[in-house]
């Protein structure tokens, strides 16, 4: 079946310098020193997302924000490196990027970050020939990405939170064509105590909604053509969860317009977010579609169409 593996993506969102460490057996209490395996200095955020569609083939545009500081200029390099086109980033002076310690254990992570808001908001971009929009959204979100949404280009969206949800978070996604919660900010957002019921209810709002529950897998709902599927997690031994969303953002989006099955494509989004995890580097190296054909023999019923469409 013929399919775009080189769609162009306009990536936006803030984009951190992030320090893993991986392999804690237990994560320090206040006092504690704790031991890990491996060390990585790297860029996450919406870069996470960027690098990784980057390495499966997509042809990524990144509007971000970056400083004149030691980090932003590497970081710049860097992603220029992986083919990552930052002509849309705009220089802030005086602004620093952000700076995020995570420590990774098995499925679990505990960050520190050091961050200042952008002084303004992301411009709009030029969206010409532009296949679809990956972001971490604002809220409120910038008006050109509901713009984006309406004209027809696909929008998809997340937006992290840990203890609440965010006044306004609601309007702010539904503009979007897909919005990615995983399960507990589904729920919190929706006042559910079920992942598939807060999927259904968000897609009242959300013609897409796609709900990742970690080890449960992923669930998708499309009100536009009544699709309502549950595929399972990858099976895989956790090492670096840090970046895991993003890197299952990129599947996404990589596969949006692929002419398959939504489950399909959410299978191939939970491989890439699963061998992602399974590396302690994580998202720091590229993810490559040969990565992911290596996997078919393991699943061939789930991952086969991987061959039909890479091959």
């Amino acid at each position: 079946m013929p399919v775009n593996r080189h769609p162009r993506l306009l990536a936006v969102g803030i984009t951190y310098r992030d320090l893993v460490i991986s392999g804690i057996e237990e994560l320090p209490a206040l006092g504690e020193e704790r031991y890990g395996t491996d060390v990585v200095a790297t860029w996450g955020g919406i870069a996470n997302t960027a690098r990784i569609a980057a390495s499966l083939g997509a042809r990524v545009q990144l509007l971000t924000g970056l400083g004149e500081d030691p980090n932003s200029q590497a970081c710049r390099r860097e992603l220029t490196d992986w083919g990552i086109d930052l002509a849309p980033t705009p220089i802030h002076p005086g602004w620093a990027l952000p700076v995020t310690m995570s420590q990774a254990c098995g499925t679990e992570r505990a960050m520190t970050t050091v961050e200042t808001p952008l002084p303004t908001p992301f411009p709009a971009p030029n969206l010409d020939g532009i296949d679809a929009i990956v972001s971490h959204i604002s809220v409120p979100a910038e008006a050109w990405l509901h713009d984006a949404a309406h004209a027809g280009i696909p929008v998809i969206v997340d937006h992290g939170f840990e203890e609440g949800c965010e006044s306004g978070l609601l309007d702010a996604v539904s503009g979007c064509t897909c919005y990615t919660p995983n399960a507990a900010e589904a729920m919190r957002l929706t006042g559910s105590d079920d992942p598939v019921r807060a999927a259904r209810t968000l897609a009242e709002h959300v013609p897409v909604v796609i709900v990742t529950c970690g080890g449960d897998g992923i669930i998708g709902v499309d009100s536009r053509t009544s699709e309502e599927v549950h595929v399972p997690a990858v099976a895989i031994e956790p090492v670096n969860t840090t970046g895991a969303g993003d890197a299952t953002l990129a599947g996404l989006a990589w596969t949006w317009q692929w002419q398959v099955p939504l489950a399909r494509k959410l299978d191939i989004a939970a491989l890439v977010g699963a061998v992602v995890t399974s590396r302690a580097r994580g998202t720091a190296d590229p993810l490559t579609p040969e990565d992911l054909l290596a996997w078919v023999p393991r699943d061939p019923e789930r991952l086969g169409c991987l061959t039909e469409v890479l091959s």
